[in-house]
């Protein structure tokens, strides 16, 4: 080949023609895309089938205890009754059998509080759905100034899902001749602003609080603050009341 003076020259490579070359490669791509969409698409399967069987047993478990608490309901007034027979034909227990009966009238009123509890919770037909601050019971400890607490949060929905956030407790009352609010971290020895809270149908959230000299508690005012896409800000006030006084 002549050579024009002043140009660059390149060299020639030969190599072999293989058309069916690019083709393979090209459907080697094709089947590695496509077997990593079907295991991408397998593993969110499963995990998906997990966290339902994971729903359904949870409700299942539920709906178990709601049934045997119905059947001991049935029981307990069936043994007021035949009481009530009883005392009417010996009257010599008659203050025992009413004791009695009025201990079984007690546990009748729990369990159907407890068998309303999980209808609510399962089958769900109320307006105000979502996050709910159901109740809370203080008890008194050995400590006069100590004050044991059970709160109890549970979410009203049709698709129940996991969700979470935090829970403040404040007290308000009077010290001295004004009003005051102690928020939680004056009242827990933990120093925690908040309690952080994650469920799918409720949860129970047990605590002490520790009442400073001098001051007269008069609410519990309890704010629920609930994280994520779903974000929502809930509040409720307690009276001061102590089981058992």
């Amino acid at each position: 080949m002549t050579a024009v003076k002043g140009s660059k020259q390149y060299k020639m490579v030969v190599v072999p023609y293989r058309p069916l070359y690019k083709a393979g490669i090209f459907l080697l791509c094709l089947v590695t895309i496509t077997a990593f969409s079907w295991l991408t698409y397998q593993y969110g399967l499963r995990e998906g089938l997990e966290t339902k069987i994971e729903v359904v047993n949870e409700r299942d478990e539920i709906k178990e205890q709601l049934a045997q608490s119905a059947q001991l309901v049935r029981q307990l007034r069936q043994d007021v009754a035949e009481l009530k027979l009883g005392g009417q034909v010996d009257s010599r227990a008659n203050e025992e059998v009413r004791l009695t009966v009025e201990q079984l009238q007690d546990q009748i009123a729990e369990l159907n509080e407890e068998i309303r509890f999980y209808k609510g919770v399962m089958l769900p037909n109320v307006g105000d759905k979502g996050l709910r601050i159901e109740r809370l019971d203080m008890k008194a400890s050995n400590d006069p100034n100590k004050y044991n607490f059970s709160l109890l949060l549970t979410q009203v929905v049709e698709k129940h899902e996991y969700v979470q956030g935090g829970v403040e407790i404040n007290l308000l009352g009077q010290q001295g001749s004004g009003e005051k609010k102690l928020s939680l971290d004056e009242l827990s020895a933990d120093n925690q602003e908040s309690i952080r809270f994650r469920f799918r149908y409720f949860q129970n959230i047990d605590g002490e609080l520790t009442v400073p000299d001098g001051f007269e508690p008069q609410q519990i005012m309890i704010v629920a603050r609930l994280s994520g896409r779903n974000a929502q800000l809930l509040e409720r006030k307690f009276d001061w009341q102590i089981d058992g006084d």
